[in-house]
């Protein structure tokens, strides 16, 4: 049977904060320089390229299924980090997945 759970992924890229100076010789290895893109997406089963996201959330079963950048760090505190700036969309995502399914 498909996996039914939902999970919320997320993969972050690294951005030069000043684009221009990227041609100095150790302008990205300075962290001071880098601002971080954190792209989040809320879906029902894992494919194979959600698997590359840095943090896997099972939203289901309430588990942290990965996660490469705090490995430490449990489910509620995480969980907590994304409501804080995604609640809007991952309740409207819980809720289009679920009436897909006729919950």
């Amino acid at each position: 049977m498909a996996d039914m759970n939902i999970y919320l992924t997320a993969s972050y890229a690294a951005k030069p904060k000043d684009p221009k100076k990227t041609s100095l010789k150790g302008y990205m290895l300075d962290p001071d320089n880098i601002r971080w893109d954190e792209m989040v997406h809320v879906c029902r089963g894992l494919r194979k390229k959600d698997q590359r996201s840095q943090v896997i959330l099972d939203l289901t079963n309430l588990v942290v299924v990965k996660n490469s950048i705090k490995p430490d760090v449990e489910f509620a505190p995480l969980f907590e980090h994304f409501h804080k700036g995604y609640a809007n969309y991952i309740l409207q995502s819980i809720t289009e997945l679920n009436k897909q399914i006729g919950l």
